[in-house]
């Protein structure tokens, strides 16, 4: 018995029983922690990381034991988890260099751990095993980094919206498309105790950059990560998210979650185009109409304040000892007609034009999140791509902080903001 299939029969069980996978798991007993030449049974061994649900877990160990069926002599030891575990786990491997010969990596994480370009492989060097030719020139550039191909994108995600239409309707509301919609949503709901939209801190933050950026015409990072909107940027920023509670489109962070969605105490949610079926099916079978919005802005801006960005991409550690072997690895990830059918669009609609190939019609229009990644994927050249550093968890737990603590009265408006801006300055 392949040592996989002895690992999935184990996810199942955990699924069944409700238990959540709080910890690295390894597929057999094997753990490569370094760059060693690992090699037993006459195969070469590399590992694979990636973090997820446990659909995630169960498909892609299905496709690992695809990938060692078709190269014998490799043997792949894998290590999974749930995303915070991962996060944990991966700034340790990164800091050590004891990361996976191949790796799921988030988009911010290029600008993070190689911002010379050299902390990952370039795959430029791996092209004649690795079929770019399903790949455009945009989709290149975004996991290049300086000259080097850092990482592929395996589906691109922007922030979508999605409405309750019942609940709409039972106030006689448009879908919300401006800033002034929202307020107008908030003013009839909120007696009802109903709030207009939900939206989980990094949306939020998100929405919050969208205004400033279409108000104010400009960015509040550069390309090289630096904060350079200064103290009155920082008090655009608190402001506007007291505004945003005070006048009840939102509820404050710490009292929101997306059970407010669930629950029909919240008429719409923000989220990515990958998650929205997560969202929105279960608002289906609760017997309510799902509704798309537009990204909420201002008519006359220059701006929309909006982005795109890769939902999650492959990359191979800068220095593994096995880069033929990672990179069939992650060509197969990426490009393979059976790993396709297996992963469907759990992560969003496929980059890989092989991979979309794979699927049938259906499957790459049924749903929510096809729905909302196919658009992605029509207006793809109309999208700037994300500066990374707005998703940077360090900047938006610094503006949770200073958020709170001006929220809640702990401290002034100047106060929160210029420390908002020196923290934001320093991280």
């Amino acid at each position: 018995m392949k040592k996989h299939n002895r690992w999935i029969d184990v996810l199942i069980f955990g699924v069944i029983i409700a238990m959540s996978v709080s910890l690295l798991h390894y597929s057999g007993s094997h753990q490569a922690d370094t760059a060693a030449d690992d090699t037993y049974n006459g195969h070469t061994a590399i590992t694979f990381g990636w973090w997820g649900n446990d659909e995630r877990h169960v498909y892609t160990l299905k496709g690992v034991d695809l990938f060692e069926q078709e190269n014998r002599d490799i043997t792949v030891d894998c290590q999974y988890s749930v995303w915070s575990g991962y996060e944990h786990r991966y700034r340790i491997y990164m800091r050590s260099g004891t990361e996976p010969d191949v790796m799921l990596v988030n988009y911010n994480w290029l600008s993070e751990y190689s911002a010379d370009g050299t902390g990952y492989y370039d795959l430029n060097e791996l092209s004649d095993i690795i079929d770019l030719s399903g790949f455009t020139k945009e989709d290149l550039a975004c996991g290049t980094v300086s000259g080097r191909l850092n990482a592929l994108p395996t589906a691109y995600n922007a922030v979508v919206f999605y409405y309750n239409k019942d609940i709409l309707d039972r106030y006689n509301l448009p879908v919300p498309q401006t800033w002034d919609d929202l307020a107008a949503a908030a003013a009839a709901m909120y007696e009802d105790g109903i709030t207009p939209l939900y939206l989980n801190e990094k949306h939020l933050f998100f929405l919050i950059n969208a205004h400033y950026e279409q108000t104010e015409g400009k960015e509040i990072f550069n390309a090289d990560g630096n904060y350079i909107g200064g103290e009155e940027t920082a008090r655009a920023f608190l402001s506007f998210y007291k505004n945003l509670v005070d006048l009840h489109i939102i509820r404050p962070m710490d009292e929101s979650n997306a059970n407010n969605f669930t629950s029909g105490k919240t008429a719409g949610a923000a989220c990515w185009a990958s998650d929205a079926s997560r969202y929105c099916d279960s608002m289906v079978k609760q017997g309510y109409t799902m509704v798309p919005g537009k990204p909420i802005g201002i008519s006359e801006s220059n701006r929309t304040g909006w982005y795109i960005k890769p939902a999650t991409m492959y990359a191979i550690r800068k220095d593994t000892m096995h880069p033929e072997e990672a990179g069939k690895l992650l060509n197969f990830l990426l490009n393979d007609p059976d790993m396709a059918q297996l992963q469907g669009l759990e992560k969003g609609v496929p980059v890989s034009q092989k991979a979309r190939d794979a699927l049938t019609d259906t499957e790459l229009q049924e749903g929510f999140s096809a729905e909302a990644g196919n658009a992605i994927l029509k207006d793809r050249a109309q999208y700037k791509m994300m500066n990374p550093f707005l998703e940077n968890e360090n900047v938006i737990r610094i503006f949770h902080d200073e958020a709170a603590m001006y929220l809640y009265g702990k401290e002034d408006l100047e106060t929160a903001a210029e420390q908002l801006a020196s923290r934001w300055s320093a991280a």
